[in-house]
Parts: C-alpha cells; structure tokens; sequence
C-alpha cells in the first residue's frame, strides 16, 4: 500500500468540495513524501527489534 501511495499519480478521488468537506486538506505530495519516508526508513529494513512490542 505504501508502495502504490509513493507512487500513485493522477486526480486524488475524493479531492474535492463536492466529495469531502475537508479536500483542502488533502496533499498528494505530502501524501506521497510521508509513503516513501515510511517505506524506506521502516518497513523496508524491518527487522526483529522493530516487532517486538514492550512490556510495562
């Protein structure tokens, strides 16, 4: 999923007054930029300490 946001081009569905009340917070580059960030520095190099949740 991550993949296909950092990658995804064209109309962002939804993205206007007629469809969301909140269009104008939508941002497909900022969108895309977070997806990429998320992909590359997390879920691509992901590793056992990453998925071990702590104990309190």
């Amino acid at each position: 999923m991550y993949e296909f946001i950092a990658k995804y081009e064209g109309e962002v569905p939804g993205a206007s007054a007629k469809d969301c009340g909140n269009y104008l917070d939508l941002n497909l580059n900022m969108a895309k930029y977070l997806a990429d960030k998320f992909l590359n520095n997390t879920l691509k190099n992901i590793d056992e300490t990453h998925l071990v949740y702590p104990i309190e």
